[in-house]
């Protein structure tokens, strides 16, 4: 395990706090991107004439970083000039619409960043992924209609183009924040799911955009391997060592696997106008396809402190299935896929699903499939 990354107060930061604190109707609410512009010029006004060369050159260094090259032209003119209208502009433009291209290299897939502590929290969406990660203390991540707190351990995924926004007030609050292209983040999210899951058709719904607070925010009680995993892409992103994105690509993937093996039966979802979503719905999900073949209602009540009968509606609101539905359809599915690798007896299928008779698990699929197990094994051998 690598040591722990410690990202101390800068100059910048220590600049920023000064004149927030003089501002508290700044503090008070969420800007556009239109008035955090105008708070950067009055910054501007207010301190740049007392600032160095030296000093100017490494704040703006801090806030718009050499990799965010787009940015940094418009962000020294109105440094220079506070009253220029054109460089205000485009600031609030594209600190509103946040491109690709401005945050992440042409060469490479994923950017990383220290969110900049005092920075005033504003209103903006992004053309990518972003994923949030807090090294310390707690950030809170602001949407239209709720507020996620990201704390050490958790991991908040947020999609591309919803508006959000995420205040970083306070010395001891290290917020970092990757920034995914979309086409990278499905190659190493979605196909890392497998097709059955009953967890990927709420995944998506919640990813989708569709909604005003579109995310997947999981707690992994600060794993160590997880944490290691987003520092290292961290490190490697500031280090700009040779492979330095492919180990990046590399740590991302890995990262979401165990996102999804260790932690799937707790991930919380988005509020939803049509269905509200408590996060032990996930785990009573993955409960379930864990479980399949021993799971008994009776015992899933005690476990989750739910009525029989509510466990039944949540599956049925969750999956648009009966309880009893579901079970078969999963005992099923496995079913089949083991006769497909012929490496399995009936017998043996048959009580791998949850069967405790060869006739039981023979009726249950005939009516299933339309044909016996030995008719689908040989159909899909004669396809093949």
């Amino acid at each position: 395990m690598r040591e722990r990354i410690k990202l101390p107060m800068t100059e910048l930061e220590e600049r920023l706090k000064i004149c927030l604190s003089a501002r508290p109707d700044i503090q008070s609410h969420i800007l556009t991107g239109q008035e955090l512009a105008e708070y950067t010029a009055w910054m501007a006004k207010e301190y740049g004439p007392k600032l160095s060369p030296e000093v100017r050159k490494s704040m703006m260094d801090d806030i718009h970083g050499e990799k965010r090259g787009q940015m940094m032209p418009i962000g020294q003119r109105l440094l220079t000039n506070p009253s220029d209208t054109g460089a205000l502009r485009q600031l609030s433009t594209r600190w509103g619409n946040q491109e690709e291209g401005s945050y992440i290299h042409p060469d490479q897939d994923i950017s990383a960043w220290q969110m900049i502590r005092y920075m005033p929290a504003h209103w903006h969406r992004n053309q990518y992924f972003e994923i949030y990660y807090a090294l310390s203390g707690d950030c809170p991540v602001h949407f239209t209609n709720e507020v996620v707190t990201v704390s050490p351990g958790t991991v908040l995924i947020v999609a591309p183009n919803v508006p959000h926004a995420n205040p970083c007030y306070g010395d001891d609050r290290v917020l970092i924040y990757y920034c995914v292209r979309s086409s990278t983040f499905d190659e190493v999210f979605w196909n890392q799911i497998p097709s059955g899951n009953l967890m990927s058709g709420f995944f998506r719904q919640a990813l989708g955009g569709k909604q005003p607070n579109s995310y997947l925010h999981f707690e992994t009680n600060e794993d160590p391997e997880i944490r290691d995993l987003l520092e290292g892409i961290f490190l490697e992103y500031q280090g700009d060592q040779e492979y330095s994105s492919k180990l990046m690509n590399a740590y991302l993937a890995a990262c979401l696997i165990l996102l999804l093996r260790r932690h799937e039966g707790s991930v919380r979802l988005p509020r939803s106008e049509d269905f509200y979503w408590k996060h032990e719905y996930s785990a009573i999900l993955s409960s379930i396809q864990t479980d399949f073949a021993t799971v008994r209602l009776e015992d899933l009540a005690k476990q989750f402190h739910y009525s029989e009968k509510q466990i039944r509606r949540i599956v049925l609101n969750s999956t648009g299935m009966s309880y009893s539905d579901l079970v078969t359809k999963l005992r099923m599915e496995r079913a089949a896929l083991l006769l497909r690798r012929r490496t399995t007896t009936t017998e043996e299928i048959a009580a791998a699903t949850g069967y405790a008779s060869v006739s039981s698990f023979y009726r249950s699929f005939t009516r299933y499939y339309g044909c016996t197990p030995l008719e689908y094994q040989k159909r899909m051998a004669e396809e093949s």
